[in-house]
This record gives C-alpha cells, structure tokens and sequence, in this order.
C-alpha cells in the first residue's frame, strides 16, 4: 500500500444531490417544510376564530334563552299568586261556615267568579311560557322552562274546571303543589 493513497486530495467527498442547489442557496424541502407549518397554523387559528364565534353566539342565545325562561315564571308567579289569593280569600271566607260540612257543596259555586277572574292572567302565563323557545342542549333552561309549563298547564286546567261547573268543592290540589314546587314558584 502506497502512504499517499490515504492522503485526503483537494477532490471532494461528498456525493452530489440528486436535485440541484438553489441559486440563494437554500433547498427546496425546508421551504416546502415551512409552508406546511404555516398552512397548520392558519387552519389552527381558523379553528379557533369558528369555535370562538359559536361560544359567543351560543353563550348570547342562553342569555336570552334565560331571560325569556326567567319573564315566564315571574309572569306565571304573578298570575299563581293571584289566583292563589282571589281562591283564597273564597275559602278562608267560607271555612268557618263549613265546618259542620253543610255549606261545602256550594264553595265552588261561590269560587266560579273568582276563578274565571283568575283564569285569563294564568292562561296568558300558559300560552307565554309555552312560546319560550329552548335549545335542548341548555338542559337546565329546559328543566325550568318545563317545570313552569307544566304547572301553568295544570293550573289553567283547575281553574277551568272550577269556573266552568261551580259544583265541586274546591280542595288543596297536592299534585298542582308538587307541580308549583317543581316549577320554582312558592320562593322568591
């Protein structure tokens, strides 16, 4: 073996590129590299901006979602409370005199005017909280709103009965409690 065989020449070493070089140097896969990362970035930010403008709108359409459910059971508050009263003062009228059980048949008969008073405010209410219109996945919106129709509906349907036939003792109606309890009304 020849010792100047293994000297390094002024020749270069390395193998050529299969694509050629750019003229400023730099080649054309970091670049192509860089431009996919951007293109992640933009759609990133795009995602960001939709998702950002959904929450928004979502979020200002539970506001008003609220409000509406809120304005139906202060409304249906009213209208309950007032029924409540007018049926109530009928009752606590008459029970001293009804005691013996003899005058019973004919509270309802002395209850029809007040209730048909009544009815017109708690219908409204009805029809009122019926219109309010809750996205599904508002779940405790369409607990409430619910609730409320509920009880509005059963409401409408005693006063009714007790307007119209006037025959019937009017009693506490423990399934319309359990249906005002559920609908928020007896607080605040």
């Amino acid at each position: 073996m020849d010792p100047e065989s293994e000297l390094l020449g002024d020749e270069s070493v390395r193998l050529p590129r299969e694509k050629e070089h750019d003229p400023r140097g730099a080649s054309s896969r970091p670049a192509s590299g860089r431009r996919r990362h951007r293109g992640w970035w933009a759609l990133l930010l795009l995602a960001l901006v939709a998702t950002s403008i959904v929450w928004y709108a979502d979020a200002s359409a539970r506001s008003r979602e609220s409000d509406a459910v809120r304005a139906c059971e202060t409304e249906l508050r009213r209208a309950s409370d007032q029924a409540d009263y007018r049926m109530g003062l009928t009752t606590n009228y008459v029970r001293p005199v009804a005691v013996d059980g003899t005058f019973s048949a004919h509270l309802a008969d002395l209850m029809a005017p007040k209730a048909r008073q009544a009815l017109p405010a708690v219908e409204r209410a009805d029809r009122d909280c019926k219109q309010v219109s809750v996205r599904p996945w508002h779940f405790s919106l369409v607990t409430r709103q619910h609730a409320a129709t509920a009880y509005s509906g059963a409401l409408v349907t005693l006063l009714q009965i007790v307007a119209a036939q006037g025959r019937h003792a009017f009693h506490g109606n423990a399934t319309l409690q359990r249906l005002r309890d559920a609908a928020g009304l007896d607080g605040g």
